[in-house]
């Protein structure tokens, strides 16, 4: 069951395996993804949850202004913040996405940089929901 539900995503906890699963519905603004990374990890504090689903199949093109933020800002605080747990994203991405990787060098160095190894999170990119949740078990957390 969502925990929370608006019109830009639904917001659920997943006892059974101990994930936050966030799943966008639309095509979201900068100021709705704030909002929704927000309120995931008011959720996750709540539950000491370090895995995140973060289902990006019913949005659009990457937003590079919400991936700077996310990769310079607001996942390294989170990661502090859940520490000793390491914090695990599995973004599950539609087509276009990984498409923008091979067509637009601006959104393929953003990402890259996002996963870099060097990132205090670790990060994956998938096309199926069942690798996306596989990767994530894979780790303790």
């Amino acid at each position: 069951m969502p925990v929370l539900s608006v019109p830009a995503y639904s917001l659920a906890y997943q006892q059974g395996l101990h994930m936050v699963v966030l799943r966008w519905l639309k095509p979201y603004t900068a100021a709705e993804a704030r909002k929704s990374y927000q309120a995931t990890l008011v959720l996750a504090l709540q539950h000491g949850c370090a895995r995140w689903l973060l289902d990006a199949r019913g949005t659009g093109p990457l937003n590079l202004e919400v991936a700077e933020w996310l990769t310079h800002k607001f996942l390294p605080a989170v990661a502090v913040g859940l520490a000793p747990h390491p914090l695990r994203l599995a973004v599950i991405c539609p087509p276009a996405r990984f498409e923008q990787l091979h067509t637009d060098p601006t959104v393929a160095a953003a990402v890259s940089e996002a996963l870099a190894d060097e990132r205090p999170y670790q990060a994956g990119l998938f096309y199926d929901e069942g690798a996306a949740v596989a990767w994530l078990m894979s780790q303790p957390g």
